[in-house]
């Protein structure tokens, strides 16, 4: 099972044009850019606040609306989302509509429940003064500035109630109509008033999540490991239309470290995703922009913080745990770390979306708090070709550093056969071009799925072996055979993004069928008796007369090149252009229908990536196309039949806290402890599928009369246990919860380091 890509929703913005005149707009007393050095959102509010009430009317906030329409420079993108992220095309999402009429009187009251409760499915009511209120927050996303509301929970009212939409840290952006992320700040304008003692609600709507749920099964393990938020779902409903089911997760706040730390002394901070713990220097200004500090300012806490970075950074191997006793709470990192790796958790830290948090306690000691996780349990991205080694050092239990205390030149070739493996495949000589060499992509494919022992050859058995193997799985029905048709429906797959069978994709390679004028080539070719079909034999055949004409007959083995040059003589076209990726407008939308003959994908089996359109196992090839911004920009992706490895990190300078803990023999030794632990205790369907399945039909119902969520409910069906037969939205294969948990068990349990065989050289 290959972790494949995972891509954000790509939807229009709301425009920057409001119409004020530059007369009626008061200038802040502050210039907007100086905040922004220290801070990505606007600090406006109190600016506009006349009256000092701590909290902006409608007439104060027409007047900020007015100053960010005549000051486009203060906000880079006026999309929802972080300054300067960039727009990309409208894709064709489930259709947005208005919502079924709900009232207060007409839902459940859970009186006496826990806030978090997660048997019970509340009802939040928020009533706006304005019918535009999604058009302010749209303007207010990237300010301070908050739109009061009045908010109904359980019979009870509360006013003015601060709304935001949740930054999500990312460049997705969100279109009107669609429901996003709200934050709510119910003891706005100085009132004291709490929920349950909360003065601060964060309702996630998770949009990337078709199934709902990954945010829950996540928080529900990491609970029983470290300090974690709690979460339950609500609806809410917004000036009486419903607006679906969003995942209320408890923020981090004082009453979160009052609860689970018994004080509420410290300093607490929400780590945005460029918040790794690298060292950047003494100034705290350089820290501010990722490490939101949430807890009074003090200097003294950023002194901490940068005294970890330091410390982290700058401290070899062999002194790292005593140094950073001090400053860390190394069990709750070694933790924090396995839950991430198990579980894939792609918000939380080094990721390129959301972030995590971080609590200083009064000992002086940091432990990290898991915060997004609607990324989590499922496949991830390698972009462009992107990726260090597997392992640098081999996992011993006497826990000792190999001679070289893992350090090695990069010229000097590695006794680890992986790694070695993997080192002809690095960003400096991989091919990036516009202009796309499929027999030249395919060929590195091909040598990375059929060489088993890692040596940059494919000798006769291996080559033997997968074809087998590439027959059996375009043969998920176990026929014995393929037409013309069938086989050309599989090898779309290897080529064709599954956005195509969600209609977002038109094509893949411009005006070119790439899939089809290739894989007609490997057809015939493999069609020995030329009666229209292709058998297991003819596969196989095929294949042992290609070894004998393209191997070395010196040494017997196909390499790279060679099999390139071969690929270069069997097709009869090689060259396509691969950044041309048109986009279905909604008048021209693809009806998954239209496409049964070109999925690809399916059931694959075994190890390896699931094909386009959305299963695990074994994948067919190694493209991914992805749209890039602006349109008409897409990146050719490759990808390779490995997994996520346990101590995936491990070489990366841009994740330090990776890096260096794990380089530590120890820790990393306890760490992978956690790894199996986590892995045998939690992640299994026995355990995690009755708790998905309560939560599952707890909002079945709901989540199928939503008419402002991206994803259909098909999707929320197929992506919670069944195998997906319209491909992944937001990925080239959108493999189910259940597959996802039982496949990922099962890998990370084979895996040597996890079980704690040595693999050295």
């Amino acid at each position: 099972m290959k972790f494949t890509p995972f891509l954000p929703v790509c939807l229009f913005s709301i425009g920057a044009t409001f119409g004020w005149c530059a007369e009626q707009v008061p200038a802040p007393s502050d210039p907007v850019h100086a905040v922004e050095e220290k801070s990505p959102e606007l600090h406006l509010a109190g600016q506009f606040d006349k009256n000092g009430d701590n909290q902006l009317d409608a007439t104060e906030r027409q007047a900020v609306r007015a100053y960010l329409a005549q000051h486009p420079e203060s906000t880079p993108d006026t999309t929802l989302g972080r300054p300067g992220s960039t727009p990309l095309e409208i894709v064709d999402l489930e259709p947005s509509k208005p919502g079924d009429k709900i009232s207060p009187t007409d839902v459940v009251i859970f009186a006496g429940k826990p806030l978090y409760d997660d048997t019970s499915l509340r009802t939040v009511f928020l009533e706006f003064e304005d019918s535009d209120w999604e058009k302010e927050l749209g303007e207010f996303a990237r300010t301070d500035v908050k739109v009061p509301a009045r908010l109904i929970l359980d019979g009870k009212s509360y006013s003015g109630v601060g709304v935001h939409f949740h930054d999500r840290d990312s460049t997705a952006t969100t279109s009107s109509g669609y429901k996003r992320g709200l934050d709510l700040t119910v003891g706005e304008a100085g009132t004291d008033q709490t929920i349950d003692g909360k003065k601060h609600l964060w309702l996630a709507d998770a949009s990337t999540d078709a199934t709902c749920l990954r945010t829950m099964l996540y928080l529900q393990v990491a609970r029983q490991y470290i300090k974690a938020p709690k979460s339950n779902f609500v609806h809410v409903v917004i000036n009486g239309e419903n607006w679906g089911t969003y995942v209320n997760i408890e923020p981090l706040d004082e009453s979160f470290i009052q609860e689970n730390f018994e004080t509420a002394d410290g300093a607490w901070w929400s780590v945005r995703s460029g918040g790794t713990l690298a060292f950047l220097g003494d100034k705290t200004d350089a820290y501010r922009a990722n490490y939101l500090l949430q807890s009074k300012e003090d200097s003294n806490s950023w002194k901490a913080l940068i005294d970890l970075c330091k410390i982290l950074n700058n401290t070899p191997a062999s002194g790292l745990e005593a140094a950073v006793s001090p400053r860390l709470d190394i069990d709750n990192a070694l933790r924090f770390l396995a839950l991430e790796n198990v579980l894939i958790n792609q918000e939380g830290y080094g990721s390129t979306t959301g972030g995590y948090g971080l609590y200083l306690a009064k000992d002086g000691r940091f432990s990290f708090i898991p915060q997004g996780a609607e990324r989590s349990f499922r496949l991830v991205e390698e972009s462009d070709y992107e990726r260090g080694a597997r392992r640098s050092e081999p996992r011993s239990r006497e826990g000792k550093d190999e001679k070289s205390g893992g350090k090695k030149s990069d010229n000097t070739p590695s006794k680890d056969p992986v790694e070695r493996a993997l080192q002809k495949y690095n960003p400096k000589n991989f091919p990036h071009q516009n202009t796309t060499d499929l027999a030249m992509l395919l060929s590195y494919s091909f040598v990375n799925k059929a060489d088993s022992d890692f040596d940059g050859k494919i000798s006769r058995d291996e080559w033997q072996s997968f074809a087998r193997s590439w027959f059996l799985v375009m043969d998920e029905d176990l026929v014995g055979k393929l037409t013309r048709d069938q086989f050309l429906g599989k090898f779309r797959g290897m080529l064709t993004p599954a956005s195509i069978a969600d209609g977002r994709t038109k094509q893949t390679f411009g005006q070119d069928d790439a899939a089809a004028i290739i894989g007609a080539d490997f057809f015939k070719a493999l069609d020995q008796n030329h009666d229209g079909m292709i058998t297991s034999q003819e596969v196989t055949d095929t294949f042992a007369q290609w070894f004998t004409e393209w191997s070395n007959p010196k040494t017997a083995v196909i390499t790279e090149p060679a099999l390139r040059k071969a690929f270069d003589g069997l097709f009869t076209r090689t060259i396509f252009l691969a950044d041309q990726s048109f986009i279905a407008r909604q008048d021209k939308t693809i009806r998954p229908e239209d496409l049964d003959d070109e999925r690809g994908g399916g059931r694959g089996r075994g190890r390896g990536q699931g094909g386009g359109g959305g299963g695990s196992g074994i994948g067919l090839g190694p493209l991914r196309i992805r749209a890039g911004h602006g349109g008409g920009n897409s990146r050719t992706l490759v990808t390779f039949s490995e997994e996520l490895d346990p101590l995936n990190g491990l070489s990366d300078d841009n994740k330090p806290l990776i890096k260096k803990l794990l380089t530590v023999p120890a820790l990393r030794i306890r760490y992978l402890d956690y790894v199996r632990e986590i892995t045998e205790n939690w992640l299994t369907w026995e355990k995690l599928g009755p708790v998905a399945q309560r939560y599952h039909d707890l909002i079945a119902a709901g989540v199928e009369k939503e008419t402002h969520k991206a994803n259909s409910y098909a999707h929320f069906v197929q992506e919670f246990d069944q195998e997906t037969t319209v491909g992944g939205r937001d990925g080239d294969a959108a493999t189910n919860l259940k597959s996802f948990i039982t496949e990922r068990h099962r890998y990370l349990l084979e895996d040597d380091n996890v079980m704690g065989v040595n693999t050295g050289p």
